[in-house]
């Protein structure tokens, strides 16, 4: 394993290395499939690169990368953004290569970083923010705990249509009732 931060029973998160991961990063943000669901600009491998760079000196974000435990491929990212320790609350992404959806990888990775938000970071609040569409994003949210709170209506506009956004939550009292 390189670099494992948080070890889970088929990934482990680790930090993202600029230089070595730039091109992955990028080639995720540009993927049409993926821009459907998350609010992205264009990213060259060199714009990517500068992203990650700036996004480690920023304590309000951290992010890591999603690895298969057997053979160390990075599949994915996941982190907390808008972190606020005053009100012990951030939200929470996911993007998982569309070469490995449907294995539970979103899921686990999820609970990994749910985990080390409340556990380490001592957030009382995580929540996020899924298209209505991204059927595979909010239902990988349920497994992982987080409960619907409500839609954001025609909030996020792309390909030509405004689209409705589901809020979900999850409070470090109903993850530490099922540990």
């Amino acid at each position: 394993m390189q670099n494992p931060f948080i070890v889970g029973e088929r990934i482990y998160l680790r930090p993202l290395e600029p230089s070595q991961d730039n091109h992955l990063y990028s080639t995720w943000l540009n993927d049409e499939e993926i821009r459907r669901y998350f609010s992205i600009y264009p990213t060259s491998d060199a714009r990517g690169k500068e992203r990650l760079e700036n996004l480690y000196k920023d304590f309000r974000h951290i992010i890591f990368g999603v690895v298969l435990k057997e053979d160390n491929r990075l599949i994915g990212l996941v982190g907390l953004k808008d972190i606020n320790i005053l009100n012990q609350s951030a939200e929470f992404y996911v993007i998982i290569d569309s070469s490995t959806h449907g294995r539970g990888y979103g899921t686990e990775a999820t609970k990994l970083m749910v985990r080390y938000g409340f556990m380490e970071l001592n957030l009382n609040r995580i929540q996020t923010q899924d298209m209505e569409g991204n059927i595979g994003g909010w239902r990988a949210d349920e497994k992982a705990g987080f409960k619907y709170e409500g839609t954001l209506r025609e909030v996020i506009p792309r390909f030509g249509k405004f689209h409705n956004v589901k809020v979900y939550s999850l409070l470090r009292s109903e993850f530490m009732e099922n540990q």
